[in-house]
């Protein structure tokens, strides 16, 4: 059977058009590197590309989450010692105005001092991260206590309702707290309104009020020990997230480069060898001109 010229042409300018898309795939991977640029590169390699990437995203979200509630929770502890601190200071300061014969120059100092930390400790319940109230419950717009007329503290003007962040598959941390469980806890009174009544007691000398007062701030300072230990716990946790997180997207990080990035050894071999093919055709295609009729009616 004879080949006819047309054929020959046909099928030349075919097999260089095969070759210079086969050459052209595998410069591109070795110029940018990645085996997958687009669906139809590897429609199974895209999926899972697709699901790498999502994974990804998810991940960063947590990171990311983890960051801001480990800031916060930073801010809360901060609080919290500050608060044991004061705490601390005014069972000094009662026991200074329960001394054994305490002159009225004494107690008056140890009501000031008084007075200084319940202003401190007020600033400590209101901390704020990123305008946010952090002991208002739920509340984070709310101020959780104020100052009225006389200088009275207010009431808790917060709620119950903790908030809690995911920062990880079925792991969550809290970042905002029920102030009043520190504050009052089960007791019948707060601590502002403690320590109004020892300020009053230290003026006055009312040794039994001194007393009591003393006892509701040794249960206070127990409710602020243990909520700073359970903050405590929570930054460890959020520590250990992060590693996990970190674990996870080294992971799916790598396992995308996989599926997505050219092996360049291989990607060079292949280009080579494409050039060598696409050469080839294109001889074979310059030789086509060559012949002569006189080659077809041998």
């Amino acid at each position: 059977m004879r080949v006819t010229f047309s054929a020959s042409f046909r099928d030349a300018a075919a097999e260089i058009s095969r070759t210079a898309e086969q050459l052209a795939q595998a410069q591109h991977q070795v110029s940018s590197g990645r085996r997958i640029s687009k669906p139809s590169d590897d429609a199974t390699g895209t999926s899972a590309a697709i699901t790498d990437r999502a994974a990804l995203g998810t991940l960063d979200a947590y990171t990311k989450t983890a960051d801001t509630a480990t800031s916060r929770l930073t801010v809360v502890d901060s609080a919290l010692s500050d608060i044991i601190n004061k705490i601390t200071a005014a069972q000094s300061a009662v026991a200074s105005a329960r001394g054994s014969v305490p002159n009225q120059s004494q107690r008056d100092a140890a009501a000031a001092s008084l007075q200084s930390i319940s202003d401190a400790l007020l600033s400590d319940f209101n901390a704020q991260f990123h305008g946010a109230y952090l002991f208002g419950g739920s509340r984070a717009t709310t101020a959780p206590y104020t100052v009225g007329g006389g200088g009275v503290v207010s009431s808790y003007q917060g709620n119950a309702t903790t908030m809690s962040v995911d920062v990880g598959p079925g792991r969550s941390v809290q970042v905002a707290f029920d102030g009043s469980s520190i504050a009052q806890g089960s007791d019948p009174t707060d601590m502002f309104t403690v320590l109004s009544n020892l300020i009053t007691a230290a003026k006055t000398g009312n040794t039994g009020g001194l007393s009591q007062g003393l006892d509701a701030l040794g249960r206070a300072l127990d409710r602020a020990t243990l909520a700073q230990t359970q903050v405590g716990t929570s930054l460890n946790a959020l520590d250990d997230a992060r590693a996990r997180l970190s674990d996870q997207q080294l992971n799916t990080s790598t396992q995308l480069a996989k599926t997505e990035d050219a092996n360049m050894a291989s990607a060079i071999t292949q280009m080579s060898q494409a050039d060598t093919a696409y050469r080839a055709a294109l001889g074979a295609f310059s030789r086509i001109g060559t012949v002569s009729l006189m080659d077809y009616l041998k």
